[in-house]
């Protein structure tokens, strides 16, 4: 599956860019991750922890900037995690781009998932919403890693993520996901009229 996603910064391109590759500054605000010291390779240890209703997923492995050209403000972030109860995997590559966007920066992602065991059941449609709203609540965390637009300075304290909450973000997408169906029909009915 691929998901693509925008999100600004308040901040400079060139101090988005280092903080998006600097994966110990990122980590706090991966929604139930965490991200540990370089091993000295480039690569870090990495856990994270997905609930859906009863269904708890723990998976850990490494994170690792694979590709980074800063004169293009590109980075590429490839992730490998085992569930660490089950046989489940979970691979990652996420490529970013950084751009100048009114005084800010706006950094474009596309990222290719591959799933499998218990993640990799569930629809296709849950799971892109959920990603979705992941990387959303990412996006939040780390434009509030910086003052409002022009200052560009990041902040001393800033808020950690909280954990998934794989009901709540469950819930958010049913909702969404009934207000298109009736908000589709209702807008059919009123072409028809």
């Amino acid at each position: 599956m691929e998901i693509e996603k925008q999100f600004e910064i308040p901040a400079t391109p060139a101090a988005t860019y280092a903080m998006l590759i600097d994966l110990e500054r990122v980590g706090p605000c991966i929604p139930g991750g965490e991200i540990g010291a370089s091993d000295g390779d480039g690569s870090h240890p990495a856990k994270i922890a997905v609930r859906l209703g009863p269904m708890r997923m723990s998976y850990s492995g490494k994170v690792r900037i694979e590709e980074a050209s800063e004169a293009a403000l590109r980075a590429v972030l490839e992730a490998d995690l085992r569930e660490q109860r089950g046989q489940g995997t979970a691979k990652a590559r996420m490529t970013m781009l950084v751009s100048e966007a009114g005084g800010g920066s706006q950094v474009a992602t596309v990222t290719a998932v591959k799933l499998s065991g218990r993640a990799a059941q569930m629809a296709q449609g849950v799971i892109d919403d959920v990603a979705d709203r992941l990387v959303g609540e990412m996006a939040s965390c780390l434009a509030a890693r910086f003052e409002p637009a022009g200052e560009g300075e990041e902040r001393q304290a800033p808020p950690e993520a909280k954990p998934i909450n794989g009901v709540r973000l469950m819930l958010q997408v049913l909702w969404t996901k009934i207000k298109r169906a009736f908000g589709g029909r209702r807008g059919d009915a009123d072409e028809s009229a």
